[in-house]
């Protein structure tokens, strides 16, 4: 209460200081709620003992302000105007004055109570406009370019627009103090603030606008703003409406609740500085809609909408981030945060998009809520981006293409999707739907950048690329660049399976399941998967989750590539081509790398490196292409493979190797039972006991118990006996090290393991 009483104290005694040249301000987290002349104002008085709101008695009527309201109070020496050679008008209540100096050189200025209307045949004109009314109105009319400059004006029309610039001509607006503009709710006009022509907007001060008719403001033209503050309080449409481009310079925007969407513009809009913060409620509106382009070089732009299928950004044509700082948050169901119906590009800023909303099924159909989504391609050159989809988005995606997806360039990218996947009813059978970090319906190609993809949902993939058309799968994936440059990409899925049927062992339903199961994956591909460079680690940890799949066949050219999963951790329909690079897969549920193309080749190491092996058990296996036959060795790289054997059948034990058909080098097919520890480092040697030729040291992270390993490696000769021996440290010096494989150096290890004469 002592602090009330000194405020209404202070309060009026600077009522009597200079009243004419002092304004006050009530403020809130920065932002000025509130703003009147001194001389304006009565008195102000509290209500009550315990008084709860400050009440302003005006010459316009009473202004009440619950304390909890503002959080400071500020008292502003109005600088005397100084318009010069203008046209002045100066509002009050109902009346109005106006100081014409050009009446004799083709201005007429007309007014009916507070209403003004200007027309003017004069070139190069300034409209001095300030004071207040509650029912006041400005029009201008001019065959010529004007400037106007609002200074702490209040203008509220009930009728029309509060301030309508109705010629074809290019107006530049300056903006001095905290000017307040405003129509009533039955106006006839399209907004508070209307602009015919190319409008321009300058000065320091702010411009607050209250659409209630319709929108906040509607600018015909070009709509510029260079400096100055826009604050759009609240509208029963847009917040602003263009019907051409707006070009966003500099200043800021505050669209605090736009009824419908924040910007709707017919043309283009470009963000190349400022601060924007654009806030919408509701269903189906967007924050900011453009027909034409979307470009934003520099700025910062914090979106929020709320509403069922509502979008942060809708581009129906190109979509260009250079650079700044975007912020979107959607929460409706099916909305999206940047979504365009044609080409996405990114090449600089920092975008931060949080997805909150959830999946619904429309004509038997999922439709999502997506951080991200082209209709066309999407391209990423540069920038840092942050997706977070929460446990509430259901099956949404982070970034999401019809077309073909490009990374590269120096970008980082972290997207985590946590929601559950789901089945859904289906003309027949039931159907499934997940989540996905990366989708792309065409092609993918991820050339470089620091990329790290989490999703913790059900069925939820890391990427995923290309759809099944009847029996034919499209979409290829392409990593890294023939170099063996690439990017660094992390992935991890935790989710379980959904839907009927299981992995693993044996298939079926309960085990490897139906049709109308969905699985976690960490790389999910129609077509070709070929991995060329680049840094990879894929890690998953339920049943069916694997590192890993091609419909088609996977090809892996170089790069180092890590990939720890409960199921397979490399699968293919069709064949898989150790070629380049190094590859080293360890699955604790089934096979480390599957093959099921069925003929010669189905496995093939080349001049690659490939260690795979698996803890599970008999039948899962580390290299597995239902028959060993299968297998080629076409290079001098290194395959070395541990597990079980699938021998002669379900549940059998270790079975035979098989002979390979015109192998490049020598192998083996070790059969007998042997469990590889953990903390042992195994090396693959010419001699038994201490020293020898280091071919390749490998470790395991678990204990494998192997009844068929392959073992092949550069210089292996048909004929000659290898050893393969171990001890309890690594190589010193390797050339290659690599999630326990080892390549050169020199190997301290001694204890002999097993023997082998190659084949």
């Amino acid at each position: 209460m002592r602090k009330l009483a000194f405020l209404a104290a202070l309060l009026i005694s600077c009522i009597g200081l200079q009243a004419q040249e002092y304004y006050i301000n009530l403020h809130q987290s920065g932002q000025v709620i509130y703003q009147n002349n001194v001389n304006e104002i009565n008195n102000l008085y509290f209500q009550g003992s315990s008084p709860t709101s400050l009440y302003f008695n005006t010459n316009g009527g009473i202004n009440a302000f619950p304390v909890t309201a503002f959080d400071s109070i500020t008292f502003v020496l109005q600088e005397v105007p100084q318009p010069g050679d203008a046209v002045t008008i100066t509002y009050s209540n109902s009346s109005v004055s106006v100081v014409n100096p050009y009446a004799d050189e083709g201005i007429e200025v007309t007014s009916n109570d507070a209403n003004v209307t200007v027309n003017s045949t004069k070139a190069g004109v300034n409209y001095f406009v300030t004071g207040s009314s509650t029912n006041g109105s400005l029009t201008i009319y001019s065959n010529s370019a004007f400037d106007l400059t609002l200074s702490y004006l209040s203008l509220t029309s009930n009728t029309t627009a509060a301030i309508n610039l109705a010629s074809a001509v290019n107006a530049n607006l300056n903006v001095e103090g905290i000017c307040t503009i405003a129509d009533g709710a039955n106006s006839s006009a399209k907004a508070a603030f209307q602009a015919t022509g190319n409008l321009i907007v300058n000065g320091n001060g702010t411009l607050r606008v209250t659409g209630n008719a319709k929108h906040g403001i509607n600018a015909d033209g070009n709509m510029t703003v260079n400096s100055g503050n826009i604050v759009i309080t609240e509208t029963d449409s847009d917040g602003i409406h263009g019907n051409h481009d707006i070009y966003w310079n500099g200043g800021s925007l505050n669209i605090m609740a736009a009824g419908s969407d924040g910007l709707d513009v017919s043309g283009d809009v470009t963000i190349q500085n400022g601060n924007l913060t654009i806030n919408t409620t509701a269903e189906s509106q967007r924050g900011i809609k453009v027909s034409g382009v979307f470009t934003m070089d520099d700025g910062h732009l914090d979106i929020n909408c709320t509403g069922y299928d509502a979008k942060g950004i809708k581009a129906d044509s190109l979509l260009f981030i250079h650079g700044g700082t975007l912020e979107i948050e959607h929460s409706g169901d099916i909305s999206k945060g940047i979504k365009c119906d044609q080409d996405i590009a990114i090449s600089g800023g920092t975008i931060e998009i949080l997805s909150s909303g959830s999946t619904e099924i429309i004509d038997n159909d999922p439709t999502y809520c997506t951080a991200i989504k082209g209709d066309a391609n999407i391209l990423i050159s540069g920038g840092n981006i942050t997706i977070n989809l929460p446990t509430t988005n259901h099956g949404g995606k982070g970034i999401s293409c019809a077309g073909d997806m490009t990374i590269s360039g120096n970008n980082t990218i972290h997207i985590e999707t946590h929601g559950d996947g789901a089945t859904y009813p289906a003309t027949s059978p039931t159907d499934t739907y997940s989540s996905s970090c990366l989708r792309a319906e065409g092609n993918m190609q991820i050339l470089s950048g620091n990329i790290t993809l989490n999703s913790t949902g059900k069925a939820g993939k890391g990427i995923k690329v290309g759809k099944k058309n009847g029996n034919t799968y499209t979409g290829t994936y392409t990593q890294g660049n023939p170099d063996g440059t690439g990017p660094t990409l992390i992935i991890s899925t935790t989710g379980a399976q959904i839907g009927s049927g299981g992995g693993g062992w044996p298939p079926g339903p309960g085990g490897g399941g139906s049709s109308t199961k969905s699985s976690a994956k960490g790389i999910k591909v129609g077509g070709l998967a070929t991995l060329y460079g680049g840094t990879t680690t894929v890690t998953t940890t339920s049943n069916g989750a694997e590192g890993l799949e091609s419909k088609t066949q996977i090809d892996i050219e170089g790069g180092q590539h890590y990939f720890k999963c409960y199921d397979d951790c490399i699968n293919s329909k069709g064949k898989i081509l150790f070629n380049g690079g190094v590859t080293v897969c360890f699955s604790n549920g089934n096979d480390a790398v599957d093959s099921n193309a069925g003929t010669a080749g189905a496995i093939t190491i080349g001049n690659g490196v490939a260690f795979a092996y698996t803890t599970r058990g008999n039948p899962e296996e580390g290299f597995d292409c239902d028959n060993n036959n299968y297998i080629r060795i076409t290079g001098t790289g290194i395959g070395i493979s541990a597990g079980g054997s699938q021998g002669g059948g379900w549940p059998g034990g270790g079975g035979s190797g098989g002979t390979i058909t015109n192998p490049a080098q020598g192998y083996k097919f070790y059969t007998n039972s042997y469990t590889f520890q953990t903390g042992k480092y195994y090396t693959l040697s010419n001699t038994s006991g201490s020293g020898g030729t280091n071919m390749v040291t490998f470790s395991f992270e678990a204990n494998c118990t192997s009844n068929l390993a392959l073992i092949t490696a550069t210089g292996m000769v048909s004929g000659n006996t290898y050893f393969v021996k171990y001890g309890d440290q690594a190589p010193t010096n390797p050339t290659t090290t690599f999630h326990g494989l080892y390549l050169g150096g020199n190997s301290s290890a001694s204890t002999q393991a097993f023997n082998f004469t190659a084949q």
